[in-house]
């Protein structure tokens, strides 16, 4: 029974800290993106900026409320509100005809990311036994960092085939922006 309980609480921790990897890929996927969405919506510098900070900036305030939202209403129930934000803000990201369209959708990733950010390592804290809880509570910091270099890459392969010229490439119709934007 204890060897099925354990592999089962390994199972839910990694579950929950695939967060930390969307909020290590989410935050750094728009590095790869500027240069597009600069010139896609014709932005000034401030609006450029804007864009790439808005996540981080919703993110501070979330991070801020959801502890107490996850005392009232649990932390689960937080961590699955945070997931539909994630999937709002990528099919947003990817739909966005315009400037403020795409600031409003990566500003509802910035809420997943930060109830994520604060709520993942503490629910996996909880359901953890003491011996394994510093183990699987680093799942969620080494997701962070697996999430960043995943973005890093995936954003160097779609430029590759974005530049490569591929039928199948021309035929999906994307811009190369909004398709790195829309994976975060």
């Amino acid at each position: 029974m204890m060897k099925s309980s354990s592999a089962y609480t390994v199972r839910i921790s990694l579950i929950v800290a695939l967060g930390g990897f969307l909020m290590g890929f989410d935050a750094s996927v728009i590095s790869g993106v500027v240069k597009f969405i600069e010139t896609e919506f014709d932005l000034s510098k401030l609006e450029l900026g804007w864009s790439v900070a808005s996540l981080t900036l919703t993110s501070t305030l979330a991070m801020m409320v959801a502890g107490p939202m996850s005392d009232r209403f649990g932390r689960r129930k937080v961590l699955q509100v945070a997931a539909i934000l994630y999937a709002i803000s990528a099919f947003g990201s990817a739909v966005a005809p315009d400037f403020i369209s795409l600031v409003v959708a990566r500003m509802v990733g910035g809420f997943g990311v930060g109830a994520s950010l604060i709520l993942a390592p503490m629910y996996i804290a909880e359901i953890a036994p003491p011996g394994m809880r510093g183990r699987l509570v680093s799942f969620n910091q080494l997701n962070i960092v697996i999430g960043i270099s995943i973005a890093f890459f995936t954003n160097y392969l779609i430029l590759q085939l974005g530049e490569s010229q591929a039928d199948w490439a021309l035929t999906l119709g994307f811009e190369k922006w909004k398709a790195m934007d829309a994976w975060s």
